[in-house]
């Protein structure tokens, strides 16, 4: 298991690994928020924190689990529980989430949600799984908005019933989502070729043409996956350790996407004990310099594509 850089995990605050030493503090957080103990008795003390805080679920380690209190400034503004590859290795569960009631409704859970969707994505992690009280409003309308759908499962608890719910951040693609990625494919392929292609060529590659594309090169082997953000907005394909297809749509472009199933694509790789490598046309410095700046460097390897273009090899090795 790897292990998890908290300050990586929020753009916009500083996380850190809470301890004994923070329970007052998370105390003081969680006590103002009475109407979630209303809905998910009994009321947070000083030890059912520590409780918490020392709480792993089975087959897990400590090693998997980050309890972890976010600020700003130094101010405490929100606590999670995170366990990482549970309830599977694919998954990331958070088995707790509170902002200061201060926060509320200024976006500031949404924001810490959705980074934590990109950074645990960038580790190798496709689903994010939580449950929440049943009859709270707060918690199911939060959870909903944020891109969490239900699963269907409910689970009886001393005093509650809890739903189950899961975003997926990254899906394999299959014929029930191969419409989603030829379109972005196409979308995508088109406004990248268009400087250098004629206009009957790129029209050729229109959503009916990528989706056999896809198509006979996962017969061949590769592996599709499509990034959500509540919609898709990325493909990327893979092959052992090779890095093909990876499209983002031209308006969620420079929003930290195509990155973020860049380093999907490579955690998994790397699992399976292979280099990462992928090859960009040598005209394509946008590319490269996005590349280097990702731990990818040039291995040497050149293929031609006409008389006047090359593609280059990249391997990563940060």
């Amino acid at each position: 298991m790897m292990k998890l850089k908290v300050d990586n995990l929020s753009r916009k605050y500083a996380v850190k690994l809470l301890s004994d030493k923070d329970v007052a503090a998370v105390y003081n957080l969680c006590s103002k928020n009475t109407l979630y103990y209303d809905y998910c008795p009994p009321f947070v003390t000083p030890e059912s924190i520590e409780t918490d805080m020392a709480a792993i679920p089975p087959g897990k380690t400590a090693n998997d689990k980050f309890y972890l209190g976010y600020y700003d400034n130094d101010k405490l503004i929100a606590v999670m529980d995170l366990i990482l590859g549970y309830p599977d290795e694919e998954t990331a569960y958070i088995g707790f989430f509170m902002t200061d009631v201060y926060m509320q409704g200024k976006g500031v859970g949404s924001s810490i949600i959705s980074d934590l969707s990109q950074f645990i994505c960038g580790q190798g992690y496709s689903d994010i799984q939580l449950c929440w009280v049943k009859g709270n409003p707060q918690a199911e309308h939060f959870w909903l908005k944020n891109g969490f759908i239900v699963t269907g499962k409910l689970y009886d608890m001393d005093d509650y019933t809890v739903v189950e719910a899961q975003r997926s951040i990254v899906a394999y693609v299959t014929e029930e989502n191969i419409s989603d990625a030829a379109r972005i494919h196409s979308i995508s392929w088109q406004e990248s070729h268009r400087a250098f292609c004629n206009e009957a060529f790129i029209l050729k590659h229109d959503v009916e043409h990528q989706k056999e594309y896809i198509r006979e090169k996962m017969k061949n082997g590769s592996k599709f996956y499509l990034l959500y953000d509540k919609e898709p907005v990325a493909v990327v394909s893979v092959n052992e350790g090779l890095i093909e297809d990876l499209y983002v749509l031209p308006e969620q472009q420079n929003k930290g996407y195509g990155m973020q199933l860049l380093g999907y694509v490579v955690a998994n790789i790397q699992k399976l004990g292979l280099i990462p490598s992928l090859w960009i046309l040598e005209n394509n410095k946008g590319a490269e310099r996005l590349y280097l700046r990702q731990g990818f460097v040039p291995s040497g390897n050149r293929n031609h594509i006409t008389d006047k273009l090359d593609e280059v090899e990249f391997r990563y090795e940060p």
